[in-house]
């Protein structure tokens, strides 16, 4: 008697637990989107935020005057020379003073 409550209940286990954890499949397929479109996309957005920076960056250098101008444009060569794109050495980041 003892055996065949043990037979019924590992059964009833069993049956109750691959039910429990099957998951449904889904119902309609997500579009996949291709590198392509993924790229066109980012570009698209990039290409309207660098044109909207480049607008804004026109106007901020027209409402200076002319002095200011020539003053802005002399020190845009200056950073372009001497360190324009450059990245500071890997010794210099070590062993630099951190700013709390």
């Amino acid at each position: 008697m003892k055996l065949h409550k043990i037979v019924i209940l590992f059964i009833l286990v069993s049956g109750i637990g691959s039910a429990t954890f099957a998951q449904d499949e889904p119902t309609a397929q997500p579009k996949e989107r291709t590198r392509e479109d993924a790229l066109k996309e980012g570009e698209a957005k990039s290409k309207a935020f660098d044109d909207k920076m480049e607008e804004g960056r026109k106007q901020h250098v027209k409402r200076q005057d002319k002095a200011t101008q020539k003053r802005m444009k002399k020190n845009l060569r200056r950073a372009e020379k001497h360190s324009w794109g450059k990245e500071v050495p890997w010794y210099k980041r070590w062993f630099k003073k951190k700013k709390f």
